[in-house]
């Protein structure tokens, strides 16, 4: 247990003390192996994080819902570190993911890649793999480590900023004016296309797209000079009507949640993370943001509850230090600091146990 608590430790120095963005993509090309897997008969493509240190397991890192997929900033600064301290690491890209789209067969695709890597014995040689992702990433590697074929490879889940209802979750980036933009802006492109009229649809998912690169550049939304606001004053009169009560009318907003709702009820039932962790055997570690505005703490503080109740090991820390299925900590009080050692500290430990 020691050596886990060096590691949780030593990790959450690294990412205390990042390096700029700059830098990830210098990190990620000196630091990690790129090559393909073979997953149903489709490369996949991964990165391989490892340094010359004793091996203390394999993890499989999957990235969030962002463009960058595996060379997301935050995803590279926490492979890195992980590989620091022991782990093999592996990243695969995972392309619906990286597209921003929502749906229930991630899941088994998920499964697919976790199952090559935990069957292939040079890189996994023990058979067992940790796995851990943030956002709605999280979720789906939950289900995902839950099923029959693979759940007996799997030997720790730990997810950053997860959700358990979608429905909730849907309805507090819609309307909730506290709610994260960006967050927004994929339920949104999700939902648009099923609900509004067809001849509207190419007009409203230009103004998402152009809302969302300026989210990932950090561009603010009511910057006057954003692509949003460009694309917004290209738009004619009638057309920029149509795109404000998209961004701005709660009332629209509710009734296209209404409508999507119909639309989407099996893939929403699909999405039900609770009807897939009965057949969940790994440990579990919940890390949440304690004020994160894309996914609520109350997601993982109810996922939680249930575990317990199903008597699957798990361990729940809810933190100011984090933001949304953020990588980066920032020290201020020790004994959150604590809180987050003990809880990756199991969580390394449970991977551990079965590396040799």
């Amino acid at each position: 247990m020691l050596n886990s608590v060096w590691q949780a430790t030593q990790i959450l120095w690294s990412l205390h003390t990042q390096p700029e963005e700059a830098s990830c993509d210098q990190l990620s090309q000196e630091r990690c192996d790129s090559y393909d897997i073979t997953v149903k008969g489709q490369a996949i493509s991964v990165d391989h994080y490892e340094e010359d240190n004793d091996y203390s397991g394999t993890l499989v890192v999957i990235h969030g819902m962002s463009p960058k997929g595996k060379r997301d900033p935050r995803v590279v600064q926490l492979c890195y570190a992980l590989g620091k301290v022991g782990f093999r690491v592996i990243s695969p890209e995972i392309v619906s993911i990286s597209q921003l789209t929502i749906c229930p067969s991630q899941i088994q695709s998920i499964a697919d890649v976790m199952h090559v890597i935990a069957r292939d014995q040079t890189i996994t040689p023990s058979g067992k793999i940790g796995v851990l992702a943030p956002s709605f990433s999280g979720a789906m590697c939950l289900s995902a480590a839950s099923l029959p074929e693979l759940k007996s490879h799997i030997s720790a889940v730990c997810a950053i900023g997860t959700f358990t209802d979608v429905v909730s979750v849907i309805s507090y980036l819609l309307n909730d004016t506290n709610a994260d933009p960006y967050g927004r802006f994929i339920v949104l492109k999700k939902i648009v296309p099923l609900v509004c009229e067809a001849e509207k649809q190419p007009l409203l998912l230009g103004a998402l797209e152009a809302a969302i690169r300026d989210n990932l550049n950090e561009v603010a939304f009511d910057a006057p000079d954003n692509e949003y606001h460009r694309y917004l004053g290209n738009a004619p009169y009638e057309a920029q009507q149509h795109i404000h009560r998209l961004f701005n009318d709660l009332t629209y907003r509710d009734q296209l949640l209404t409508e999507g709702k119909v639309k989407l009820a099996e893939e929403i039932k699909a999405l039900n993370i609770l009807q897939h962790i009965h057949g969940l055997t790994a440990n579990v570690f919940l890390l949440h943001g304690a004020s994160d505005i894309v996914i609520p703490c109350n997601q993982s503080e109810r996922l939680y509850r249930e575990l317990k109740e199903l008597k699957i090991q798990s361990n729940l820390v809810v933190t100011p230090f984090i933001s949304h299925g953020d990588t980066r900590f920032h020290f201020h009080q020790i004994r959150d600091v604590a809180k987050i050692i003990q809880g990756f500290a199991g969580y390394f430990k449970s991977v551990a146990n079965f590396a040799a």
